[in-house]
């Protein structure tokens, strides 16, 4: 009897994106000078529908102004919801958004401290197919049967997590601000978890007792188990983490900083099965009609992480102040361009920025110089997937004057990338049988083999079983051409 079983196969797909202008407002009580502004975006899905997710969202500014020659770091959040919309959203579907700041601005109008970012969220999903895939045929049809790799998603889930640091600290009178990202290097699934590893990268601006802004850079490593109900040993684990608020406060007698951070992390488990499924059919003795599918097939390879380094040298206009020194770089990103497979090298393209806070002694004055680095290189990895998805994230930004009006930059760029193959797949998902094929009861059938031809291709020609080929036929598989092939055949066989 025929025999069906059913494939499921997801694909971890960037469904759709959305674009939010989000801004605030701060009174100022002195005139100011912005220096610079940083912004930490997070969302969470509020509302899933047919076609749509809704979802709350806010961002967190870090504006550095010079008030009457102090370097000074105000800070406000602003609440927004949008929604994104796409085909391959449906109610029930698990959603991870993944936010990213592409512009950030701010200025001085009447008083006023006015900040504006633009945040661009990315929908990422499992997108699901599901077939009917023939594995076992009637007696009297032959069968071809190769195995199908595919995926499928066991567990899906979101839990916030925390993490603490403490690092010693002297000569600290003042926290002015903290700007925190995660970067995972590692998922691991086991029964009914996911366990994830990285580093929270916390870049401290500070206040010293003499007077001066400084930088203080904390890594903080991370190991957290995520609950997640049907991931199995054996899975393959992929983890997604945004760095929803981070504080920095000076502990007792000003000698410690202590940092508590607060994550929200998606994890997935998916587990990669195979099916000895038939991609082709014939019978002897019956006309037959296949019926075939087309399945779309990704096979994920575990997330890796790699840090590369992206440097360069930004000069000074000859209308600024020179530099005598760097005081601290704020406002520091890498955003992605494009990323690809060349060769089986990873190729990545992209731009670093930032902003550099620098002092000048001969004037006594602050002044800040935002950079921008473009980069396109091969990464230290090599994979035989055929595409790849990648995020980027500065986890350490090194500044030093060359000359007075040069900056020597060094940017270190943490870049997790998520391989995959997709591949289509032809199989056979039933077979209706037709009218007898009328023959003699004995009859020679002859046929001349073409360079390449297979066992099972000489078989379908012959009107046999690819090992009654074999047993009236001494010319092996697979054939170099002109060889002659005979089956003696009657309707019994």
């Amino acid at each position: 009897m025929p025999e069906n079983i059913q494939i499921k196969s997801d694909e971890i797909t960037f469904a759709a994106r959305g674009q939010a202008v989000v801004e605030a407002r701060q009174p100022l009580e002195a005139e100011s000078k912005v220096l610079s502004v940083s912004a930490l975006a997070t969302a969470v899905p509020s509302e899933i529908f047919a076609g749509e997710v809704r979802y709350m969202g806010k961002v967190r500014f870090d504006c550095i102004v010079l008030t009457d020659g102090k370097v000074e770091c105000m800070q406000t959040v602003a609440e927004f919801s949008d929604k994104i919309s796409s085909p391959l959203i449906s109610a029930g579907t698990f959603v991870t958004l993944v936010p990213e700041v592409i512009n950030v601005e701010s200025s001085v109008e009447n008083g006023t401290l006015k900040t504006v970012a633009v945040v661009d969220t990315i929908a990422v999903l499992a997108r699901s197919n599901e077939y009917q895939c023939l594995v076992q045929t009637d007696d009297c049809v032959y069968a071809e049967k190769r195995v199908v790799d595919y995926c499928t998603v066991s567990a899906e889930q979101s839990e916030t997590v925390y993490v603490t640091d403490s690092t010693s600290a002297t000569k600290i009178s003042e926290i002015l601000c903290v700007t925190s990202r995660s970067v995972v290097t590692g998922a691991q699934a086991s029964d009914g978890e996911v366990k994830v590893s990285g580093a929270v990268y916390s870049n401290v601006i500070v206040r010293t007792d003499d007077d001066t802004v400084s930088t203080c850079k904390i890594v903080t490593p991370f190991v957290k188990s995520i609950s997640a109900m049907g991931a199995s040993d054996g899975n393959t684990a992929i983890a997604i983490a945004e760095v929803d608020d981070a504080t920095a406060t000076l502990g007792a007698e000003n000698n410690t900083i202590e940092l508590a951070i607060t994550m929200r992390v998606n994890v997935t488990a998916i587990e990669c099965k195979h099916a000895d499924a038939v991609v082709d059919v014939f019978c002897a003795d019956n006309e037959i009609e296949p019926k075939t599918v087309e399945a779309n097939c990704v096979a994920v390879d575990p997330l890796v992480t790699v840090i590369d380094t992206v440097d360069g040298q930004i000069p000074i206009a000859a209308d600024r102040l020179a530099a005598d020194n760097v005081l601290c770089v704020n406002g520091s990103f890498c955003t992605l361009s494009e990323s690809k497979v060349e060769e089986g090298r990873v190729i990545v393209e992209g731009l670093v920025g930032g902003d550099i806070v620098y002092y000048n002694a001969e004037k006594n004055d602050v002044d800040t110089l935002s950079f921008r680095l473009p980069f396109s290189m091969p990464l230290t990895i090599h994979t035989d997937a055929a595409n790849i998805w990648a995020t980027a994230t500065v986890t350490d930004v090194t500044v030093r004057v060359r000359r007075e009006s040069v900056f020597d930059i060094k940017a270190e760029v943490a870049f997790t990338l998520l391989p995959s193959t997709p591949s289509v797949c032809s199989f056979v998902e039933s077979v209706s049988m037709g009218a007898e094929i009328p023959r003699p009861d004995a009859s020679v059938i002859v046929h001349i083999a073409k360079a390449g031809e297979t066992l099972w291709q000489a078989a379908k020609a012959l009107c046999c079983s690819p090992e009654r080929v074999k047993q009236q036929n001494d010319a092996p598989a697979p054939y170099a051409g002109g060889e002659r092939l005979i089956n003696f055949c009657s309707k019994s066989k």
